[in-house]
């Protein structure tokens, strides 16, 4: 899965989303990072649904990243 997300950031950064691409990626492997950190801390050995729901949502929101242009900013003078 992360080598899929990996692939789409990649893609969507080529897309033109830029920097914005890496937000996905960055919020699933923080939230995967701090849950795993408090779960190993208490004793858990297995991973909530709760986890897999953000990574998906990751994976849907890098699918669409990687299906549509960012539009463009229009300047107002």
């Amino acid at each position: 899965m992360f080598l899929v997300e990996i692939i789409l950031t990649i893609v969507a950064w080529k897309r033109g989303w830029k920097a914005r691409a890496l937000i996905p990626l960055a919020i699933a492997f923080s939230v995967g990072l701090i849950a795993g950190i408090i779960i190993g801390a208490n004793g858990g050995t297995e991973a909530p649904a709760e986890i897999m729901i953000v990574d998906i949502g990751a994976l849907i929101a890098l699918i669409i990243m990687s299906i549509k242009k960012p539009t463009p900013k229009i300047s107002q003078s």
